[in-house]
């Protein structure tokens, strides 16, 4: 990689939620306000708690994948944008439409694969069905 600088830093002590942004605790999806009424700012946190749940949840996520979590999210909604156009009829940017899907796939794979949901044993199957 010719002509590109990698910092480092050293690593920083874990701080407490309270010390730490609303955006790194998790409290809040967005930098700053926003309302979270409109379908946008919804579909964008449905899509990005449904990431983080297959993933283990936010804490069992590194930021890289919190990150990448987010921009999946944002794109999704990009995304959403652009069938609901489609899909009334209008004409979109196809060029647009892939990219967006690309790096949709490229997002995800830096999330890593969903953590598989375990099975259910034996005894909670027959549990249930007696239940």
């Amino acid at each position: 990689m010719v002509g590109q600088m990698s910092l480092q830093f050293p690593p920083t002590p874990n701080r407490s939620p309270k010390q730490r942004s609303a955006l790194a605790n998790g409290s809040r999806p967005f930098l700053v306000t926003v309302p979270g009424n409109t379908e946008a700012a919804r579909h964008y946190k449905s899509i990005l708690d449904a990431v983080e749940a297959e993933r283990g949840g936010r804490a069992a996520m590194s930021v890289t994948q919190r990150e990448a979590a987010r921009a999946y999210a944002g794109l999704a909604v990009e995304l959403a944008k652009l069938h609901a156009t489609l899909a009334s009829g209008h004409n979109v940017d196809l060029e647009a439409l892939g990219q967006i899907g690309d790096r949709m796939d490229r997002q995800a794979r830096r999330m890593g694969p969903p953590k598989a949901a375990r099975g259910s044993t034996w005894d909670e199957r027959n549990a249930a069905r007696k239940g």
